[in-house]
């Protein structure tokens, strides 16, 4: 700036050694004037593209104020893609939005601001005579009465960007001066153009990484395969501001990719559910052939299927495999030429892997659903099947129970010892086959949720003696019961405690084979429970066997269990229905010291 001044006040001076007529001295000095008021409005349109953050912002302002630095009808900006090999048309000016080649992308070297650009160097010429003219744009210009123009390249201390272009009605409109201007201008907003590229290159691999995030997050959350997708091509599209993202899951069986989630501007005309031969397009080749394919140049690539409404110039497509299986396709496209860069690929790329790893969990988690299903199905029946004999099987033991018990009255047979001990042995054992289909059944009813609980205010002492009762025992066995006098009544099921409490004492007896005491005792144990303990002086428990105790099919492992037979379901059965009333059920125990099993019961009040 400051040597164009000088040679301002060169021209000056020598106007005044030349004593030129007052009047080319008034002109000349008018010319300084105005050139002298574009430097100010030059230096305040700097400042404010200074405070810029955006390339938005930086056309906004060179629109509104633009026309203050430079006459002329026309304007525009035309800036290089990053690969430095296409430009596209930002129109300055009214005249320019009306025109066809506005937004459009042309080859770095077309037009006046193709030679511009390739030749770096700012120039006035008149339309009819410029040195590379294009139909579309000078011819465009030229139809709507443009007769001159004004060029400069729009250059960095490093790089070219652009160009900026003026145009004017009016024959020999600009002049040396106006060039100076231009190139000043231009200078400022290449600048300030490569300050905020920068910038938003920063913003946009800060989103890709909370972007890779927060999908990283929603994949994990859901296992909703649907859901999984749509959110997946949402942020993708709106954090990337990519024109249009679309997810493709490959069907194997109709050799085609079937679009299942999509984000952008195709959604109206490319419906959910768009099918696509493998092979076909370049979703298809990819789709088939497993690799990414970058087309930042959709023209140049002989698979891009066009379709006249798409505004497409570069699609990227990303296979998403499971096990090194192609399962869908990540398909992104965009207006802009060359929006790909190698750090957009590898962000998704990763997310492709995501997508795979999350499909690989839904599908593993879907299969284990049916799977389950099928087992519950499955178990439903064995449940049924196991409670049909269990009742069929009842009957006919009562009947054996009750002939060998008539035959044990008749006279005749009662004094006979070998019949009498035959006959004793046969009802002893229905009985415990009656038991074992009685905690079958109970087990089945229990895990199916059939087995029906009747609360009542139940007398303890007779809740105890009933259980006793039950109890077959020995002569080697003395039993003891205490009831505390604030301890008498429990709220449950009376048939079903009794059962609870008849399997402990029961217990009790068969694991202190040597005989010894056995002590039922029912305590206050708080304000709103009842402690009942069941305790016996036999083979005790070690302490890594307690956990299991109480599991189906479950018994301690000893050789002195070996020799007693057991179904191990009694205490399933006592854990069940003494959670079933609200209570607890525990052991304490060692080996050889016996056994205490105790339960609590709410009070009945």
């Amino acid at each position: 700036m400051k040597l164009m001044v000088e040679k301002m006040a060169s021209d000056w001076q020598s106007a005044k050694n030349l004593e030129l007529p007052k009047e080319e001295l008034r002109i000349l000095l008018q010319e300084a004037q105005g050139f002298s008021k574009k430097i100010s409005t030059l230096a305040e349109i700097s400042l404010k593209i200074d405070d810029t953050v955006s390339r938005k912002e930086i056309l906004e302002i060179l629109q509104s104020e633009i026309g203050k630095l430079i006459e002329g009808e026309f304007c525009s900006l035309n800036l290089l893609n990053a690969k430095r090999t296409h430009f596209a048309v930002n129109a300055l000016t009214q005249m320019g939005t009306t025109l066809n080649f506005n937004h459009q992308v042309f080859n770095a070297d077309e037009g006046m601001a193709g030679w511009t650009i390739q030749n770096q160097t700012s120039v006035f010429v008149d339309i009819a005579t410029c040195p590379s003219f294009n139909e579309v744009i000078e011819g465009g210009l030229r139809e709507k009465g443009i007769k001159s123009l004004l060029l400069t390249p729009l250059r960095t201390s490093s790089e070219v960007v652009g160009a900026l272009c003026f145009g004017s009605t009016h024959s020999d409109a600009y002049h040396t001066p106006d060039k100076w201007i231009i190139q000043l201008i231009g200078f400022h907003i290449a600048s300030a153009l490569r300050r905020v590229a920068m910038f938003d290159n920063a913003q946009k691999r800060l989103a890709q990484i909370e972007l890779v995030n927060t999908i990283a997050g929603k994949l994990t959350s859901t296992l909703d395969l649907e859901q999984l997708f749509i959110s997946a091509a949402e942020l993708i599209q709106k954090n990337f501001n990519y024109f249009d993202v679309t997810i493709f899951s490959v069907d194997r069986e109709a050799q085609e990719v079937v679009l299942v989630a999509h984000s952008g501007n195709y959604v109206d005309f490319l419906p959910h559910g768009y099918r696509q031969k493998l092979g076909e397009g370049i979703v298809g080749w990819v789709a088939q052939y497993g690799e990414e394919i970058t087309a930042n140049d959709v023209s140049a690539n002989p698979r891009y299927l066009a379709i006249a409404y798409h505004h497409t110039n570069s699609e990227l497509a990303i296979p998403i495999k499971v096990d090194n299986e192609v399962v869908g396709v990540l398909n992104v496209e965009d207006s802009k030429l060359y929006a790909f860069d190698e750090t957009d690929v590898i962000v998704l790329d990763t997310l492709s892997d995501q997508l795979g790893t999350a499909i690989h969990n839904a599908t593993l988690y879907n299969e284990l659903k049916d799977t389950n299903k099928k087992l519950l199905e499955l178990d439903k029946l064995k449940s049924d099947f196991v409670g049909i004999v269990s009742h069929d099987f009842r009957t006919p033991l009562s009947s054996v129970m009750l002939a060998a018990k008539s035959l044990l009255k008749k006279e005749q047979i009662a004094s006979d010892r070998h019949f009498r001990e035959y006959l004793n042995i046969i009802v002893d054992q229905a009985a415990k086959l009656s038991q074992l289909a009685e905690d079958t059944l109970t087990i089945t009813k229990v895990e199916s949720g059939q087995l029906s609980y009747y609360f009542k205010l139940v007398n303890v002492e007779t809740l105890v003696k009933e259980a006793i009762s039950m109890v077959k025992f020995s002569n080697k066995h003395q039993l003891n019961y205490n009831i505390e006098l604030d301890a008498s009544f429990v709220k449950g099921d009376q048939s079903k405690l009794r059962q609870a409490l008849q399997n402990l004492v029961s217990n009790a007896v068969k694991y202190s084979p040597k005989g010894g005491k056995v002590d039922i005792a029912v305590v206050n144990y708080s304000d709103e429970e009842i402690l009942f303990s069941v305790c016996d002086e036999g083979i005790g428990i070690p302490p890594e066997q307690r956990d299991k105790l109480f599991q189906k099919f479950s018994r301690v492992d000893s050789a002195e269990v070996n020799n007693i037979k057991g179904s191990g379901l009694g205490l399933w059965i006592c854990r069940e229905i003494i959670k079933a009333h609200g209570g607890r059920i525990w052991v304490e125990s060692e080996s050889g010291l016996g056994s205490k099993f105790k339960f609590t019961l709410k009070k009945g009040s």
